[in-house]
């Protein structure tokens, strides 16, 4: 997969992240972007994060999940698609590190 863009976080900070899936949650009004900036954490996993994606005069930005039921529900959406490569093991993180 190479479908990449840059967003920015909510400091500001640019990235140029893959995008793995941008989805929808029931019972959220909101945009969710499954990412990686490929960084592996060990020889079968790679980080994943997932964060709201708001687009704002065709910049997107990334916000964190902060409300935990909110998050429970996006992970379990996550669990259940989850046709992503077999190969490569994801951990999923809210939102990305710097």
């Amino acid at each position: 997969m190479d479908n990449k863009i840059n967003v920015y976080d909510e400091q500001g900070n640019a990235h140029e992240v893959e995008v793995l899936d941008i989805f929808n949650v029931e019972g959220y009004d909101k945009d969710y972007i499954l990412y990686t900036n490929e960084k592996e954490i060990d020889d079968e996993n790679i980080e994943a994060y997932v964060s709201i994606l708001k687009e704002d005069n065709d910049n997107y930005m990334l916000l964190t999940i902060e409300d935990d039921n909110e998050w429970n529900a996006v992970h379990q959406a996550i669990n259940e698609e989850g046709d992503f490569d077999e190969n490569v093991g994801w951990r999923i993180f809210r939102n990305i590190k710097n």
